[in-house]
């Protein structure tokens, strides 16, 4: 396998791997938008740009192969500043919603200004106006001013759920993501587009506005929609179940999820509204107090029932009496 050195880390991956994915897989991490690790490459976002020694220019690391002896930089200063030129471009026609963005708080474009970004904006001009809460499908609205146009979303309902219903519409910074006439995201896989999706431009109807993530506790755990069991992360906040998203794991799911196991398997946890819930108490003398109450309540319901001939819901009819 080809030796190459990235960062002064010198590492083995695979030819046919590319620079992206060699760093992915010794646990080195590169910028990226677009790129995925089970979609083909598209290359357009240009975060991923590094330095390559002996080449003239800045390569994207997402599409260029590795070699043997290759020497990589990530963090040069022309690198810097390639990368701060991009947000910049990115940043300029992109709306101030983060206080009302569902992505909040796991948004890459957040974190990347943060980390890649100069902080200042040098653009002076009014922003391009697009469609906001376009509904592209039963389950997905669309925020057109908020997307990056990374094509995540086009390219997962191509390449995975055989079903190409997204495309992209206008020119230049008129660019629309949009679904085909006619058409609409309705596959069964469409909420993956979500997960996917690099910042807040697709977001869920079921969960829209419901809770930001820092708000919720996330717990592994098995969806039992079917007899596949993929792996699944649930997110709670005060005792209610907001949403679930899939889990990583090559073997069973890898990192996808229909939507039928995102929204109907866990309703049946929420219809407790009206049932009287019954809390155990910590001490052993209310516990005592609390049984035999309940013991009492029982007899009563019991006796009721046989002496008015009629079947409780809590108990059946009792056996006649003989003698």
């Amino acid at each position: 396998m080809p030796k190459l050195t990235i960062d002064g880390k010198e590492m083995e991956a695979p030819a046919s791997s590319t620079i992206i994915q060699a760093a992915f897989q010794n646990g080195m991490s590169i910028p990226h938008f677009c790129w995925h690790p089970r979609l083909s490459v598209a290359g357009n976002c240009r975060m991923c740009l590094v330095e390559v020694e002996k080449l003239p220019k800045l390569v994207i690391a997402c599409a260029t192969p590795v070699a043997d002896g290759m020497v990589v930089k990530t963090k040069s200063d022309r690198v810097v500043n390639a990368q701060q030129a991009v947000m910049e471009f990115l940043l300029i026609n992109h709306p101030l919603d983060c206080p009302i963005c569902d992505e909040a708080g796991e948004c890459k474009l957040q974190d990347y200004a943060y980390y890649f970004s100069t902080g200042v904006s040098r653009f002076e001009f009014t922003k391009v106006r697009k469609p906001k809460r376009v509904e592209l499908g039963p389950n997905v609205t669309l925020d057109v001013e908020r997307c990056i146009m990374c094509s995540r979303c086009i390219r997962f309902c191509s390449e995975i759920a055989k079903n190409p219903q997204l495309v992209f519409a206008q020119r230049a910074d008129h660019v629309e993501l949009t679904t085909f006439p006619g058409e609409k995201l309705d596959n069964p896989y469409s909420m993956n587009t979500i997960d996917i999706c690099p910042v807040g431009a697709l977001t869920s109807k079921d969960f829209r506005f419901k809770a930001r993530v820092w708000e919720m506790s996330v717990t592994e755990t098995i969806c039992q929609g079917c007899a596949r069991g993929c792996n699944m992360n649930m997110w709670v906040r005060n005792n209610e179940i907001l949403r679930l998203t899939p889990r990583h794991n090559p073997e069973v799911n890898d990192y996808w999820m229909c939507d039928y196991g995102r929204l109907r398997t866990f309703g049946f946890v929420q219809d407790c509204a009206g049932v009287e819930v019954v809390r155990w108490p910590r001490n052993r003398r209310d516990r005592l107090a609390l049984f035999d109450e309940r013991r009492q309540l029982c007899f009563r319901k019991a006796d009721e029932t046989y002496r008015c001939g009629k079947t409780s819901s809590l108990e059946a009819p009792l056996p006649e009496r003989r003698g």
